[in-house]
């Protein structure tokens, strides 16, 4: 029996293209299932919310190497090591601080 993925019709199928139809199937179906139904899923839900923190580091990362040019590695490793919470918080620091030091002291 002839293996179905040596057909002809799978020649022009590569991961990559399985890879990016998986992301656009993904996408669309995240954009029309409703909100409560999505995070109902523990998985899915799970994916979202580290989307989301990946999300956030990206931001603050950019933000700050803006502002402070190139980042210590130990602003890197705390920001990587970070909870929800703490992202949250250095991204409001930010916008009044005038060193490195001012967002990420443990200060209340």
């Amino acid at each position: 029996m002839k293996n179905t993925l040596d057909s002809p019709e799978m020649e022009g199928i590569t991961p990559e293209y399985v890879i990016q139809l998986g992301k656009k199937w993904f996408a669309s179906m995240v954009d029309t299932t409703p909100e409560e139904e999505l995070f109902s899923l523990p998985r899915l839900g799970h994916r979202l919310v580290q989307e989301h923190r990946e999300g956030e580091i990206a931001v603050l990362t950019r933000q700050l190497q803006r502002r402070f040019g190139i980042l210590p590695e130990w602003v890197r490793e705390k920001i990587a090591k970070a909870d929800q919470p703490s992202l949250e918080e250095w991204s409001l620091r930010f916008v009044d601080a005038q060193t490195l030091d001012d967002i990420f002291s443990d200060k209340a």
